[in-house]
């Protein structure tokens, strides 16, 4: 949701950033890598129960997501084998965030094993529909915008570092729109596509 309606207007200022970076020599997998790193470290951060630290961490880790799309475009450069390393590397991100979660606040548990099947949900209708429809758009496969994206999971993973007493409660919100969203994407395409018939 912030994806598509909020990107397009502070855009301008990734590229900006993005110009100043490939002045610097860095290339979109540098940046890609910093966002996973940055990111698995986040998840060992929270275990240590550095939450500030965390959240600081998956914010680096999340502008750089951002900026490597944003440079591969810049430089002419995007390629199907840096999406693909892309999404597996912000699979990881979310599922070490978790983890890490998961040892420190034990008492969670069912909100975290949720989590996991709703992401598995998520994903599996994203790339099967990214797998299976014609690509439109500007993005490397065929891409549906939707209630939960990547953007909306870290300002819930940041809400949950800074309000550790309520981070069930968030999650468990998380947990909601994720599978609502994975839901709606699933009736949303086979309708569309029963209509074709």
């Amino acid at each position: 949701m912030i994806e598509a309606h909020i990107r397009p207007k502070i855009q301008p200022l990734f590229d900006i950033i993005g110009s100043i970076l490939n002045q610097c020599y860095v290339t979109p997998n540098m940046l890609t890598l910093c966002a996973f790193l940055c990111g698995i470290s986040a998840g060992i951060a929270v275990v240590l129960h550095y939450l500030y630290l965390a959240c600081i961490l998956l914010c680096i880790s999340g502008l750089c997501d951002i900026l490597d799309g944003s440079l591969a475009r810049l430089q002419n450069n995007a390629q199907p084998i840096g999406a693909y390393i892309d999404l597996i590397s912000d699979r990881m991100v979310e599922s070490a965030f978790i983890y890490g979660c998961a040892i420190a606040y034990p008492e969670h548990i069912h909100a975290y094993i949720t989590f996991f099947i709703a992401l598995l949900l998520h994903f599996t209708t994203f790339v099967a529909a990214g797998a299976l429809f014609k690509n439109s758009g500007n993005k490397s496969m065929h891409y549906d915008s939707c209630l939960i994206e990547r953007a909306e999971a870290f300002a819930c993973f940041c809400a949950m570092l800074l309000l550790p007493n309520y981070m069930f409660w968030i999650l468990s919100a998380l947990n909601i729109g994720i599978s609502a969203s994975a839901i709606n994407r699933f009736i949303k395409i086979t309708q569309k596509n029963s209509s074709r018939d």
